[in-house]
């Protein structure tokens, strides 16, 4: 790995009287390519070994291809709209009521109560274009644990009545997306008051 050269007095110079000698020089040679390998290996090592980060995806549940459109009538009194604005705020209605706003961490809670209160209620999600992306998979993550919750505590229940009772079915929330459209922009507007503020600077 290294070697050590010691060097004689050069020749032809005369030694000097005394007891005063001659200093010899050390040259020092260091062989690198150990190191080199040693690098290698450790580059190598962390190239194997290092877990990328895997692309976040969100997984949405769609009917198998093939099947047949199913058209089904719902009742407006059954029907929760889930309206998120182009300034990220979220508002809730049934039916044709007016939307009424519900912070992210209460909306989980409210389709809860609303769930049990009207177990056939489905959700409609309705995104602005101008709405950031991370505010719809907020929204969809909040769905899906109200799912989670609701089917946990009917296992529950299932369990203390020692099983699975004859002909109930496990629960499924139904919600599905919509598009955008001028309507629920004018709804929003007028929830907010925005639509008069906006006739009275006109």
């Amino acid at each position: 790995m290294g070697a050590v050269d010691l060097g004689a007095p050069k020749g032809g110079q005369k030694k000097k009287k005394g007891l005063h000698r001659p200093k010899r020089r050390v040259g020092v040679r260091i062989d690198m390519t150990p190191m080199v390998d040693i690098a290698f290996l450790l580059l190598i090592f962390y190239m194997v070994s290092t877990i990328f980060a895997e692309p976040q995806a969100m997984e949405i549940n769609l009917p198998p291809k093939g099947t047949e459109e199913v058209v089904k009538n719902v009742k407006e009194s059954e029907l929760m709209t889930l309206r998120v604005d182009a300034k990220d705020r979220i508002f809730w209605a049934m039916g044709t009521d007016k939307p009424d706003t519900v912070s992210l961490s209460r909306l989980p809670q409210l389709l809860i109560d609303s769930l049990y209160s009207m177990p056939k209620m489905i959700t409609v999600v309705k995104i602005n274009k101008a709405a950031h992306y991370s505010r719809m998979v907020d929204v969809l993550d909040r769905i899906e644990v109200v799912e989670y919750r609701i089917k946990a505590r009917q296992k529950a229940q299932w369990d203390r009545q020692g099983g699975k009772p004859a002909g109930e079915d496990e629960f499924s929330y139904v919600f599905s997306m919509a598009p955008w459209t001028r309507l629920d922009t004018k709804m929003v507007a007028q929830a907010t008051g925005e639509a008069e503020a906006a006739e009275e600077g006109t």
